[in-house]
């Protein structure tokens, strides 16, 4: 029992479903620049870097015509207004020198920006339409001409800096262009009437515009944005990518080093049992042989399993599943691996049911099993059953090493060993990993609590359901059912390498089936062509110069009058060869293979077959 420390938990993995795409949201908030301040920000750089440039521009043309126009100085309105006009200029520059050196604004100094230069418009609207009014109408019609064509031209500078803000633009063009536009209609000179529609046309290309502009910036901002979410994307993709390439070396690396252990070990301990005449030295080391074999097979199954994951073929089937029969197999399972390090495995066989996968339950808990017989050097390795409310608690717990509060949640990733260090606690890392990942695909909630150096309590949290009735005599003729099958079942095996094509043959011989073995295709179909066979083993890769195994199960499914049950047996941890055997209809069996598990496949294969 783990006392004093808060448990941490860990969810199922849940999808996420219908979440609004970040291009949608990209552009709808480019689509309205009030609302986006980047947006905002690069309306007002426009603004205000057009007020740096152009105010000296215009101060200088209206000094020169001030200056050139000697009928000027006889205007009282125009003698006041100049003056204010260079200061309004000047101002405006300034304006815009602030602004453009301001490096990132926030929000709320956007706004007051924003209503600066909606004010900077509206003066400069009331002081242009001020000239139309009062100085246009007293000048003669040259003067008159050139004044429109400089005020027509300055004006229609701005839809491009204003396009987009609308209001400014309402301040700021209809007052100038309309107080011209009427003016001008009010001459009696040959030339006014077609001024006036000029000077409205203009007013109205100036609106076309600003419209089109204001969709060339926003289709920039949006471009701009997207831009920056792709290099954003592709720098993530980069970083996940150089991760799994990390993850993937050190993985080859521990690989190489794990496995390589036991099968150095199995090399020295065949040669021993061969050069020893002893018969108990001989079983000794077939009994170590055999669980260095088991601890091979465990990996390679581990390896297995995380490429399945990896490429989504996992698929829960779930079912009401007794307990109590599954929790005995893990107790027989491991008894073995406990006692040898002098630990006490205490199973608590409940009688409850649980609705889950029953093989995916299995290897999630034969994982935390392992892991604490695996990190405890002395003590207890109890597996506890509790019911809570509609859930059943299965709980497994230690007397191990423990883990720190803060490493909790990193003992869940893959690749992570508690501690590589202490003898007998060899391993990939991955245990932990495929555990959370099994418990997601089922739904089911995994919680930890741990201490240094006191022990470990795995939890995981699984749906209760009503019992099967008569299951456990239903399963019993079952099994009394196939092993009469077992018996008098026709098998053909097919693997070119004679060492592995010989045990195949011993193992099913030794269940009481009737066995054929063939090294390639051709033996096959001699075999079938004077033998009925009700179940094909092929093992995959047979030969450079032979079809590969799903090649040849096809070939004798083909040739047979009636249904033949096919078993594919390969060392190969392709996932693309798995897909291609399930189209087929053929389950894949991943080397190392244990007999029990072989069984339980030849089993199922009898039981699908109608």
């Amino acid at each position: 029992m783990i006392g004093g420390q808060r448990p941490v938990s860990l969810p199922p993995i849940m999808t996420d479903t219908d979440a609004p795409s970040a291009l949608a949201q990209t552009i709808r908030r480019v689509l309205d620049a009030r609302k986006d301040p980047e947006a905002l920000a690069e309306h007002l750089r426009a603004v205000y870097r057009d007020y740096v440039f152009n105010s000296p521009l215009v101060i200088c043309l209206s000094v020169y015509l001030y200056a050139l126009y000697d009928s000027a100085r006889t205007l009282p309105f125009l003698q006041a207004w100049m003056p204010l006009w260079v200061l309004y200029l000047s101002a405006r520059m300034l304006a815009g020198l602030v602004f453009t050196q301001r490096l990132a604004l926030g929000p709320r100094h956007l706004k007051r920006w924003s209503g600066l230069s909606l004010v900077i418009q509206l003066v400069d609207g009331l002081m242009v339409s001020s000239l139309g009014l009062f100085v246009y109408p007293q000048l003669d019609p040259l003067a008159q001409a050139g004044l429109l064509a400089a005020t027509l031209v300055l004006v229609g500078a701005t839809a491009f800096s204003l396009a987009g803000r609308w209001l400014s633009i309402a301040v700021y063009a209809p007052p100038i262009y309309l107080s011209f536009a009427w003016m001008t209609w009010q001459q009696t000179h040959s030339y006014a009437g077609g001024f006036a529609i000029l000077t409205l046309g203009m007013f109205g290309l100036y609106l076309i515009y600003a419209s089109n502009q204001r969709k060339s910036v926003l289709k920039g901002f949006e471009l701009a944005k997207l831009n920056g979410q792709l290099a954003d994307e592709l720098m993530t993709k980069n970083a996940a990518l150089e991760g799994v390439a990390a993850e993937r070396s050190r993985l080859l690396a521990t690989v190489s080093h794990d496995l390589r252990q036991p099968a150095h070990a199995i090399g020295l301990l065949a040669e021993r049992a061969l050069l020893d005449s002893s018969a108990d030295s001989t079983r000794q080391c077939l009994r170590d042989l055999n669980q260095l074999s088991q601890s091979l097979s465990a990996s390679l199954t581990t390896l297995m399993d995380l490429t399945r994951l990896d490429a989504g073929l996992v698929e829960p089937r779930e079912m009401p599943i007794a307990l109590a029969p599954l929790l005995m197999r893990l107790e027989r399972q491991f008894e073995v691996a406990a006692r040898s390090k002098g630990l006490r495995l205490l199973v608590d066989r409940g009688d409850q049911w649980v609705r889950s996968d029953p093989l995916l339950l299995e290897a999630l808990l034969a994982n935390l099993i392992s892991n604490a017989v695996k990190y405890t050097a002395h003590g207890i390795v109890e597996v506890e059953v509790s019911q809570m409310n509609d859930e059943v608690c299965i709980s497994v717990c230690d007397t191990g090493i423990g883990v720190r509060y803060d490493k909790l949640d990193i003992i869940f990733k893959e690749f992570v060993r508690l501690d590589g260090t202490v003898s007998g606690t060899e391993g990939l890392g991955l245990g932990l990993s495929i555990v959370k990942r099994y418990a997601g695909l089922m739904g089911h909630r995994l919680s930890v609590q741990s201490l240094p150096a006191q022990g470990s309590r795995f939890s995981v949290f699984i749906k209760s359901c009503d019992p099967v009735k008569d299951e456990g005599s239903k399963a019993e003729a079952e099994e009394g059912t196939a092993q009469m099958r077992l018996r008098s079942l026709r098998v053909l095996v097919v693997d070119n390498v004679d060492l592995l094509l010989g045990s195949m043959v011993k193992t099913l011989s030794g269940w009481g089936c009737q066995v054929h073995g063939a090294r390639n295709l051709v033996q096959a179909i001699d075999i079938t062509k004077s033998e009925p066979i009700d179940l094909l083993i092929s093992d995959y890769h047979l030969g450079d110069l032979e079809p590969d195994g799903l090649q040849l199960i096809r070939a004798l499914q083909q040739r047979s009058p009636g249904p033949l049950p096919a078993l594919l047996m390969t060392g190969d941890v392709s996932s693309r060869l798995e897909l291609d055997a399930r189209s087929q209809g053929v389950p894949v069996l991943h080397k190392p293979v244990r007999p029990q598990l072989l069984r339980e496949h030849v089993l199922a294969q009898l039981s699908s077959d109608p």
